[in-house]
């Protein structure tokens, strides 16, 4: 895929008016493709891309059993905020907590782990900067927990080539769990993540792989700004654009989900 080795300012179109990052690996060619290399050394907090190490930590404890382990919903314990999405408001499984971002139930699960195993197994896996001081149910929420986009995709290919030292059954689980689209001859995995707290600027991320033939593609695209309410909607918009036009994914005619 010659593509891949495109210089950092072809995709400058894309980060027009932006503060932004997008990092590619092809492993197959063993290329990257970068825009704006300074930013994507930079660390951030990782937000809810962090539920893809939480799911795997999870599953790997024994604190969730599969795709299907279940926690009910605590209206008492988590009652429901302005901004929450209407799905968060319910009962969830592993899968339909990390489909829909769900923090309440990730929460559950990292205290259900506790400080000592996730700090474990953060520091096994390489993550970012292996700082899970700021508490164990916020730790990746604006807080003390810093990865960069350079690191995101490391992280990703350790996972995907099984170097994590988690067993084939948590891996399975994660990487199923981990679907966001499909078409023709592809897989994409990805998580989102946004998050602010009381800094001046958020991040949201949009992170993952894409499994084309026998190739494999890891992306990490971040933006930063004031207002996440702007730059939510183009996270995932704008990597799968890129994605489009280094020829790593189908088109949105693709889409099966």
């Amino acid at each position: 895929m010659g593509a891949v080795g495109a210089a950092s300012a072809d995709l400058a179109p894309y980060f027009e008016g932006l503060k932004g990052t997008f990092v590619l690996y092809d492993a197959r060619a063993g290329t990257y493709t970068r825009f704006n290399a300074v930013r994507g050394a930079e660390r951030f907090s990782p937000c809810s891309t962090y539920k893809i190490p939480n799911s795997l930590i999870a599953v790997e404890t024994g604190v969730a059993s599969g795709a299907e382990f279940a926690i009910s919903y605590d209206a008492k314990r988590n009652p429901r905020q302005a901004d929450w999405p209407e799905e968060w408001a319910h009962d969830q499984t592993l899968r339909s907590a990390f489909r829909y971002s769900v923090v309440w139930f990730y929460q559950e699960m990292a205290r259900r782990v506790g400080a000592e195993r996730m700090g474990r197994y953060v520091k096994q896996f390489g993550y970012g900067n292996q700082d899970i001081a700021g508490g164990i149910d916020r730790f990746w929420l604006s807080s003390s927990l810093q990865i960069s986009a350079e690191e995101q995709v490391a992280f990703l290919q350790r996972f995907h080539d099984g170097r994590l030292r988690v067993s084939p059954h948590t891996m399975e689980v994660v990487k199923d769990i981990m679907v966001a689209d499909q078409g023709p001859g592809w897989v994409l995995r990805a998580k989102t993540g946004a998050c602010r707290g009381d800094l001046p600027e958020g991040v949201v991320w949009y992170v993952g792989w894409v499994e084309k033939g026998d190739d494999t593609f890891y992306f990490a695209l971040n933006l930063g700004g004031p207002d996440l309410s702007k730059l939510t909607p183009l996270r995932v918009a704008k990597a799968r654009e890129i994605l489009a036009a280094l020829g790593v994914l189908g088109g949105s005619g693709d889409r099966k989900r």
